[in-house]
């Protein structure tokens, strides 16, 4: 293994002008073009840039996010109605932790987020927004309750959900606006919205992500910080800034980043941590406490053992999987650094986040539905292709109804789905997970294979400092 510092491997690309028109889909994707024959056929004039505004990318993509959160409630109506009881909930695929959360974390019963009595194993922003949910709900542990806590979080939710669009459109750049409609009409986002608080993680990593591109560092680091306070993953995308940094050797913007995400990150959580350490670690110890999680490949041991003998659910030990977990995660993380630094032509920002989160969800200890928001975002960047993620898309919609069938299963067994089924689908899923994962890797190793770059444009529009940087350190691997 060598380095080398080669300056610049090809010349800067220009700011992309503001009068540049943006590229509808069916001008450079086939499957877009082959599905638009619904629609009345490939965009014309009005889609291209110079037509009204109400037909333009970002006005289109809003409305259909507004209209995937919709169709999502519209799927928990069920038991919006009657309630959510088991196994009702999950044969019905309603199920969503919000209102479960609240009616048996003790919100309820009008408590803080971290009072005693109050067990919801969430970071500090999570909860917060949990307790400022519930401060508007009745306190009482009734469907009443439960239907009025979901249908706040709903709004809340939604307002994450067009935050998550927008911000994406921005890193897309004009010429690719139209990539935002990866998020806007992926069933994804219908189907996990609003099983959880995540898409409000999403929603602060994506805009400090769209902060870091518009080259505002510090508002950057601040809405990143925040991020890793509601969910831990964010803290892959300042991972991945770091380490384009080695490659660019811009550290300015990178460490100043780091330092504003740190420094609200502590705001957020030392004064929890001053006043009740124990709640407020209760989420970080909780991950040292678990088996293998629904989702997760360390699960296969358990559903192997439970096609032979439906009574025999043991599985690998907790502490195995936490072992497993921890050594599968260091070296992906090493894997994917070692690529950055190796790769013929310096990868894009949402591409090394992407890999970087792909590995720590197909890796981790459980992989639930609404995790797949993560990826959501950095998924429509990093592979803006409507064939890959459509694939994608197929294996998250058959996993959403399988998980519910399966869990279903414990208590029901006449609406079980079996062991087996459930582990080919789980399969299916990380099958998917990993194609997207190859095709960012292929498209790095051949850069005039990758959607982005292949349009006129930035080098980068997620890059921020990067964009258009020579580089300042290449890895060589003999």
């Amino acid at each position: 293994m060598s380095t080398e510092s080669p300056g610049h491997t090809g010349p800067a690309t220009p700011a992309e002008s503001p009068q540049v028109p943006s590229v509808p889909p069916t001008a450079v994707d086939a499957l877009a073009r082959a599905g638009s024959e619904v629609l009345g056929g490939p965009a014309g004039r009005r889609l291209a840039g110079d037509g009204p505004w109400w037909a333009r990318a970002l006005p289109v993509a809003v409305s259909l996010t507004a209209v995937a959160v919709a169709l999502g409630a519209v799927g928990k109506h069920h038991c919006r109605t009657l309630g959510w009881n088991t196994p009702d909930q999950f044969v019905h695929a309603c199920y969503t932790d919000l209102p479960v959360v609240y009616t048996s974390s003790g919100l309820a019963k009008g408590l803080g987020p971290y009072a005693d009595g109050v067990s919801l194993n969430q970071p500090p922003v999570t909860s917060a927004l949990a307790w400022l949910v519930a401060r508007f709900a009745p306190y009482e542990v009734t469907v009443t309750a439960q239907r009025v806590y979901f249908d706040l979080s709903t709004v809340l939710l939604l307002v994450a959900a067009l935050v998550v669009t927008i911000a994406v459109w921005t890193m897309a750049g004009r010429r690719r606006g139209w990539d935002a409609l990866l998020v806007a009409v992926s069933p994804v986002l219908a189907l996990s919205a609003l099983l959880s608080f995540d898409l409000a993680g999403v929603a602060l990593a994506t805009a400090g992500m769209a902060c870091w591109a518009r080259r505002r560092p510090v508002p950057a680091g601040i809405l990143l910080g925040l991020a890793v306070a509601t969910r831990t993953y964010p803290v892959l995308i300042l991972l991945a800034i770091v380490l384009l940094a080695v490659r660019t050797g811009r550290f300015r913007g990178a460490a100043t980043t780091v330092g504003a995400a740190v420094a609200a990150w502590l705001a957020v959580d030392l004064p929890f941590v001053v006043t009740n350490v124990d709640a407020w670690s209760a989420y970080l110890r909780a991950f040292f406490d678990q088996r293998a999680g629904y989702g997760s490949l360390w699960v296969l041991p358990q559903l192997a053992q439970q096609a032979v003998d439906a009574t025999n659910t043991s599985g690998l030990p907790g502490p195995a999987v936490v072992v497993l977990t921890i050594g599968a995660w260091i070296v992906w993380t090493v894997l994917v650094g070692v690529f950055v630094l190796w790769a013929p032509r310096r990868p894009r920002l949402a591409q090394v986040a992407f890999l970087l989160v792909a590995g720590y969800c197909a890796l981790g200890v459980s992989f639930p539905p609404q995790a797949a928001l993560w990826l959501l975002p950095l998924a429509a960047l990093a592979v803006p292709r409507w064939r890959d993620q459509v694939i994608w898309w197929v294996a998250e919609g058959a996993y959403f109804g399988a998980v519910w069938l399966y869990i279903a299963g414990q208590t029901n067994t006449n609406r079980a789905l079996p062991p087996e089924l459930y582990a080919m689908v789980l399969l299916v899923r990380l099958a998917a997970i990993a194609w997207l994962v190859v095709c960012v890797v292929r498209e790095v190793r051949t850069p005039s294979t990758d959607a982005v770059r292949a349009t006129r444009g930035p080098d980068d529009p997620t890059g921020g400092d990067f964009d258009g940087a020579p580089d300042a350190l290449v890895v060589r691997v003999a």
